[in-house]
């Protein structure tokens, strides 16, 4: 992969600074004081107009879910704490986990007007059951034998089977949850998987003023009644009266955007444009103020993704070659300037949980041999990215181990080589060929302007493999198609984020094999078409167990082991952040000096954040 000289970015941006980002529909004239600007997650949606949170392939990161849905728990994987939003309290469960009761809190409407009560979370549960395809709809069938109200604030779950964690799918623990769906709306809507929600109504903090058909941004007015929502109630008024989601473009606009403080919190930067930036804004700062800057603590991480029903990706030896194909100090040094905590393992090595999972499993992976003997875990990673760091002139403040990860696979292209020649693959004049004679192309799928990190590794990890000899191309594709790739299989390899963490318990539900979707059929979890008997054991026993069990957590400490030794795909890194935030009109952000909570502009807990932040004065 290319290096990005800094030199060259920063005259880059330089002869940027005097031009202007120009959009294709004319921004509304906002007063700056007032406004609070959030990079969009997803960057332009080709259908910008469709609100159907519950349709699959909806992308709502660009504002539906942070200002206009609302959902009954979320948890702060920063605090560790939850946040009863339109629940009261916690889930009540009878002695065998065959019921669940939830009590609402009261005194939340609708942004027409229309009260929130039991109607609306009976409706969302029943309606979703009875149209196939639409989210949830599998979980619901399998756990829910009946649900029905006993006032108009009470709801009772009746289910099949003991289900100890099944709250966790009304539980916003990552970036969303089963939002609570309008009953006068949708009972009058005829194909749901149709309908678009436009214009939608609101049950959180903000209401839909207006937003660009072109899909560039996305205006949110804070309600009048928003002491009628769950931030109001919990919280108190959201600071800002507007905030406007807009897609800039690539890291070099949003860079200048926030310089000339036109765009207050971006999601994502690389450590380049973080340089720049940095040094170019006195008001901007990410997490740290000093290296390694960046957020990683977030709960997903990047992945190799593999289609498992495709060729050769199908075959364990491949993907166990592929990934010793990879030298991922390289992959960090070269591709994220070090700043990078890798991640081998299906769990993502926040520093909690490299505490709770990792260090009980390294005596295992020490031991852990593939099947001809060969032992691919490597301590020694995050010392040789430590040693990189300080070659550099920075200061390593704490145990390597604890900034960069506990270790990750070995760079041994010689047993890849072993793994690939047994199954038939033969290497002519430094190129790999298929079994069948023809040439090894793999095309890697990858996000095209927006979540750049993605892309960067990317193109990183198809440096390494076209150094081992692979024919490897970089298709970068705009949100939209790159979902809807995602959930129909349409890729061989893709450079997505996954991988559970405060989430554990209904992410690898999601890959018991009665959830499956063949390649072609969209399946909202288990993207990669994987199917294990082990795992599915794994899965029927840990249904049962609540998930603060012990034995919860062995069970979820044998499936990462299977994880290991079948080794869907790799796992690289765990998501890092440079979401980079403007302190000149508002302040009062969480950051490591301040962090009372996760600093996630593009999750639906983002409203919970808006009644902290702080306005400067400044006009």
């Amino acid at each position: 992969m290319k290096k990005l000289s800094f030199t060259i970015v920063l005259i880059l941006l330089l002869s940027l600074l005097g031009s202007s980002v120009t959009f294709s529909q004319i921004l509304p004239n906002l007063p700056r004081n007032e406004t609070l600007i959030v990079d969009a997650l997803h960057g332009r949606l080709a259908n910008p107009k469709d609100f159907n949170f519950w349709k699959p392939g909806v992308s709502v990161g660009n504002g539906t879910q942070q200002m206009l849905l609302d959902g009954l728990w979320y948890l702060d994987p920063q605090t560790g704490k939850t946040i009863n939003a339109l629940a009261q309290e916690a889930p009540i469960y009878d002695k065998d986990f065959k019921k669940m009761t939830v009590k609402l809190r009261k005194g939340i409407y609708w942004s027409d007007g229309k009260p929130f009560t039991a109607d609306d979370v009976v409706f969302t549960v029943e309606y979703l059951m009875k149209n196939p395809g639409m989210s949830y709809s599998a979980q619901f069938n399998t756990y829910v034998s009946k649900v029905y109200k006993t006032d108009d604030y009470t709801v009772v779950f009746e289910l099949k089977n003991p289900t100890p964690a099944f709250h966790h799918i009304f539980t916003s623990l990552v970036y969303s949850t089963c939002y609570i769906m309008p009953k006068h709306i949708f009972e009058k809507v005829e194909d749901p998987l149709k309908f678009e929600f436009n214009p939608p109504v609101s049950l959180g903090p903000y209401v839909l003023k207006d937003y660009d058909p072109q899909g560039y941004w996305w205006l949110f007015e804070r309600r009048n009644d928003w002491r009628r929502t769950s931030v109001g109630l919990l919280y108190g008024m959201p600071r800002p009266k507007y905030v406007l989601f807009i897609y800039y473009g690539p890291d070099e606009k949003k860079v200048i955007a926030q310089t000339k403080h036109e765009l207050d919190l971006i999601f994502d930067l690389t450590p380049e444009a973080w340089e720049v930036l940095r040094k170019g804004n006195p008001y901007s700062r990410v997490w740290y103020k000093d290296f390694p800057w960046a957020w990683m603590d977030d709960v997903r991480a990047r992945i190799m993704a593999m289609n498992l029903e495709k060729f050769p990706y199908n075959n364990k030896d491949v993907r166990w070659a592929l990934t010793l194909a990879i030298d991922i100090v390289d992959v960090v040094t070269s591709g994220f300037g070090g700043i990078s905590r890798v991640n081998p393992l299906y769990m993502c090595a926040t520093q909690s949980l490299l505490k709770e999972y990792y260090a009980p499993l390294e005596d295992w992976l020490k031991d852990f041999a593939l099947e001809d003997g060969f032992k691919p875990w490597d301590p020694t990673v995050p010392y040789r990215i430590a040693d990189f760091a300080k070659s550099k002139g920075y200061k390593i403040k704490g145990e390597p181990r604890e900034i960069f990860g506990y270790g990750w696979w070995k760079y041994a292209p010689d047993e890849a080589e072993k793994l690939l020649v047994k199954n038939g693959f033969k290497k002519v004049g430094g190129k790999w060929y298929l079994p069948d004679g023809k040439p090894w192309k793999i095309t890697i799928t990858a996000p095209a302007n927006f979540e750049i990190h993605a892309t960067r590794l990317a193109f990183a990890v198809a440096d390494q493999w076209r150094k081992f000899g692979i024919d490897t191309t970089v298709e970068t594709v705009e949100a939209g198609p790159f979902w809807t790739k995602w959930n129909i299989g349409d890729f061989d390899v893709g450079s997505y984020w996954a991988v559970p963490a405060t989430d554990v318990y209904p992410f690898l539900q999601g890959f018991h094999s009665k959830f499956y979707k063949p390649t072609g059929e969209v399946a909202t979890t288990n993207q990669i078409r994987w199917k294990s008997k082990k795992t599915d054991d794994i899965l029927d026993k840990l249904v049962k167990l609540q998930p603060e069990d012990p034995k919860a957590k062995e069970l979820v400490m044998d499936f990462i082991k299977v994880f290991v030794e079948e080794m869907p795909h790799p796992i690289t890194i765990i998501n890092l952040k440079f979401s980079a935030q403007d302190h000149y009109y508002w302040t009062n952000y969480p950051s490591a000096d301040n962090p009372y909570m996760a600093p996630v502009w593009w999750w639906g807990q983002f409203k919970f954040i808006l009644p902290f932040i702080r306005s400067t004065g400044r006009k």
